[in-house]
């Protein structure tokens, strides 16, 4: 094992404390693939929204291709999506 021993000085480290300063307070995060948009709600107001159980709203999303959004092992619907599902359902 070896060890390495790096000597600076003063002005080395202050200047390197202000560019790390300068980039971090011009730093902004990405936006987040697994930001929740506004109109998607959860599975059970979901099924409260259709008038059909949670395990009909579990079936229609494993066997009929409701549309969902899968965030961290949750699962959310659109309400817009949802409207567009039944009507397509009646047909």
């Amino acid at each position: 094992m070896s060890l390495q021993l790096y000597s600076h000085s003063k002005g080395d480290l202050e200047k390197a404390v202000e560019i790390i300063l300068k980039k971090a307070t011009e730093f902004t995060l990405p936006a987040k693939a697994e930001q929740q948009p506004e109109d998607l709600i959860p599975q059970i107001e979901a099924a409260k929204f259709l008038h059909v159980s949670i395990p009909t709203i579990i079936d229609w999303r494993k066997n009929k291709n409701l549309p969902y959004y899968n965030f961290s092992g949750r699962y959310y619907y659109s309400k817009k999506e949802l409207l567009e599902y039944g009507r397509n359902r009646r047909k």
